[in-house]
């Protein structure tokens, strides 16, 4: 007598009853994941960016503008999360001219929000490294980065009186109230 290899039914609808568990208690998990992956990739983008202009003035002793910018190539009253650009800004007046380059851009990702209230559209890193927003007294503010679930989840980059910026990894532990409007 020949036996038959295979699964019987009772054993095939137990292993998908099971999977079908597995699958809705990772589905959900797996969602806030990605939601977590996308803002912190913005984040560490901006940082990144911020960096480089820091390093650059410094490197070349001239000022280097970063502001937000949807299209890339000019600098533009839009929020921070649609675009940014960096160049080494020759006459100092925040705009992007024909004889200015931009060495860095990044951006464009329309599930978060990037503001500073301290910054608005645009910051320069002086060639010391420290950051100017409006006025040249100040040298020091916070972004923040939220994203469709709110407050409880932002995360917020900090731009140091040195003109170094951070990514604060416990905005509460830090003391930080952050809001996304």
């Amino acid at each position: 007598m020949m036996r038959q290899k295979g699964f019987t039914l009772i054993e095939l609808l137990t292993t998908l009853g099971v999977a079908t568990i597995l699958l809705s208690v990772a589905i959900p998990g797996m969602q806030e994941f990605k939601r977590n992956s996308a803002q912190t990739g913005g984040v560490n983008e901006l940082v990144s960016g911020m960096r480089i202009a820091r390093n650059t003035a410094i490197t070349t002793n001239t000022r280097v503008t970063v502001c937000a910018s949807d299209s890339g190539s000019a600098c533009q009253a839009v929020g921070w999360e649609k675009g940014w650009i960096a160049f080494v800004d020759r006459d100092a007046d925040r705009t992007l001219d024909a004889d200015e380059t931009i060495f860095r851009a990044g951006g464009g990702d329309d599930n978060l929000t990037i503001k500073s209230s301290q910054f608005g559209n645009t910051f320069v890193f002086r060639p010391n490294g420290r950051v100017m927003g409006a006025s040249v007294a100040q040298n020091s503010g916070q972004f923040t980065v939220c994203d469709d679930r709110g407050a409880a989840h932002a995360k917020a980059i900090m731009i140091e009186f040195s003109g170094r910026p951070k990514f604060v990894h416990d905005p509460s532990g830090s003391g930080l109230t952050l809001t996304c409007n």
